[in-house]
């Protein structure tokens, strides 16, 4: 007994004079002897607490002396409170981490599937989650890239209203977007709002976000914009580097007209600030040559201001280089279209334009000078940069196959593609025996054609047998012609009013059960209309021929109601 009166003396005196500041119940100091110590309620010392508690234990944040007003709540307000005071919470441990909700968003993202990808979203809401500005970056990313600029708007607003920070990130989505969108005035309007915005903000802009708006003006037409933006970048001290230039370039190809002197300026520029040009930027620049014309550019025009070698001079015997520098024009040029000399005195008020209507690479230090340039810079070129070469190189049998030459000592591998290009221009040349010569050199490299090779060989079938072993040829292939093919060997039959080759296009087709298209229905009604109109036949077996002629045009006219049977059939 004794004892245990001197433990519960010992913790009480452990405990005297401790005040609680909610008035919890503590130990009296002043007992009676022999009296065991006493519980009492004391109010709190003011050593601890100096000012009142509130009346009511219902008012909550006062203490610090800080008053809160109260304002009624919304619907949307109300509905989420009622739905977390009866809504269970789902555990964390059966939800999945922010980690995982990234993985899903990429995953559908992979799969081209933003819808998904933005369902995510709900999920979240759902599993009373947060979405972070790293997931709305995600999906931003993912509609940007698709040019849907109004549901990157949407998801931004949303960044906004849910108390989120946009960050750089953010921006530079929203850009790409603009950029891709190909609506050019919506694209236009958020570019400049947007832009505005962030100006007014002060928000520090990085080289990222610049190479974005460079690209988004230029693909939208407004090179002028866009050379202000590289400006800018200088003003700034923001380096401006080769993808900017490249960004450039997409401007200077949009405009058609004079594209090509903008383009000239970029080279030029690059050359400046010695940075070394690219596979990219070569590629992009042979699409200028191909695309745009060079606008008012003539002799004694300098590219760069205040830079003397770009200044275009005039150098007589030399090969014309306008990438050279100083950039190159010579007296042997002559203008394609006349086949005249130019002389000194005249190059000056000659349109370079004329130049090289027929020859884009001749003001450029042709194909070999172009393609040195390239090496000379330590880069090789690829099949994109070969296919762009060929069309800008003379449309000549010649230059083809010094360009497959050329690909051939470098080791560029060409596809079936590439042939298919040069079976179509031989053939829109009307040299049907080049165009078919294409297929040996194609076995040659073990390429298999395609259903584009037999499209582009059908221009060269300007007879009847020709379009028998083409259609025999395709068989062989393992290919079944399609509608288009079919509409081809029609128009060279219609165009050359062959009517065994028509009769037989006509009878296959039927045969096949194969309905035609639009064109290839638009040109047999023009042929049948101008039946009438065929003359008669004259000279030496003129009735022979006018039997045969009335023969083949019942043969036609019979043909002709069962080929519109098949035009109505569904």
């Amino acid at each position: 007994m004794f004892c245990r009166k001197l433990r519960m003396s010992i913790k009480l005196k452990n405990v005297i004079g401790y005040v609680n500041e909610f008035n919890h119940p503590v130990i009296c100091t002043k007992q009676p002897k022999n009296e065991h110590p006493q519980l009492r309620w004391q109010p709190p010392s003011s050593n601890f607490c100096t000012q009142k508690l509130p009346k009511t234990a219902n008012i909550f944040g006062d203490i610090s002396g800080r008053k809160f007003e109260h304002f009624e709540m919304d619907e949307r307000e109300k509905e989420e409170e009622k739905c977390q005071d009866t809504e269970a919470r789902i555990p964390r441990r059966l939800k999945p981490s922010p980690g995982q909700y990234a993985k899903m968003i990429k995953s559908h993202m992979s799969k081209k599937d933003p819808k998904s990808a933005l369902q995510v979203l709900d999920l979240m809401k759902e599993n009373r989650d947060k979405p972070t500005i790293y997931l709305y970056n995600l999906l931003l990313r993912s509609f940007a890239e698709q040019g849907d600029i109004k549901q990157c708007f949407k998801l931004y607003n949303k960044v906004k209203r849910y108390g989120l920070q946009p960050n750089a990130a953010t921006y530079t989505n929203l850009f790409n977007a603009c950029a891709v969108c190909d609506r050019n005035e919506i694209a236009l309007e958020h570019l400049n709002k947007l832009r505005q915005s962030l100006y007014e903000k002060q928000f520090p802009l990085n080289e990222t976000h610049y190479n974005a708006m460079v690209k988004a003006y230029s693909w939208h037409n407004q090179i002028v914009e866009a050379f202000q933006l590289a400006d800018e970048m200088r003003d700034k001290n923001i380096p401006v580097k080769e993808s900017t230039y490249n960004s450039l370039f997409h401007g200077a190809i949009s405009d058609k007209e004079a594209g090509l002197r903008h383009g000239l300026i970029i080279w030029h520029l690059m050359r400046l600030k010695k940075i070394n040009p690219t596979l990219t930027t070569y590629n992009l620049l042979l699409r200028t040559i191909r695309d745009t014309n060079l606008g008012n550019l003539k002799l004694d025009d300098v590219l760069v201001s205040g830079w003397e070698k770009s200044r275009i001079v005039l150098k007589e015997g030399e090969r014309p280089d306008l990438l050279a520098s100083p950039p190159v024009l010579s007296s042997l040029l002559s203008l394609s279209e006349k086949g005249q000399e130019v002389v000194d005195k005249r190059i000056e008020s000659t349109s370079l334009n004329d130049v090289f209507v027929n020859n884009r690479l001749i003001l450029f230090g042709g194909m070999e000078g172009f393609l040195n340039r390239m090496a000379y810079c330590k880069v090789k070129p690829d099949i994109k940069t070969i296919t762009l070469l060929l069309n800008v190189i003379p449309n000549t049998v010649q230059a083809e196959n010094l360009l497959i030459e050329a690909a051939d000592k470098r080791n560029i591998e060409l596809d079936i593609d590439f042939f298919n290009m040069v079976i179509k221009k031989r053939s829109m040349r009307f040299d049907y025996k080049a165009a078919k010569e294409v297929i040996s050199m194609t076995e040659k490299r073990n390429l298999t054609p395609n259903v584009m090779t037999f499209g582009v060989l059908a221009l060269g079938c300007q007879e009847c047998r020709d379009a028998e072993e083409f259609l025999q040829g395709m068989e062989a292939f393992g290919y079944r012609p399609n509608s288009i093919i079919m509409s081809t060997l029609i128009n060279v039959a219609c165009h050359n009013k062959n009517f065994e080759y028509l009769l037989f296009v006509m009878n296959y087709m039927l045969e096949h059960k194969m309905k035609p298209n639009t064109q290839a229905v638009r040109d047999v009604d023009k042929f049948s209309k101008g039946l009438s109109n065929i003359k008669k036949p004259t000279g030496k077996y003129r009735l022979r021929k006018s039997r045969r002629l009335e023969k083949n045009i019942e043969n036609f006219e019979q043909q002709y109601l069962k080929w519109q049977e098949i035009q109505d059939e569904e």
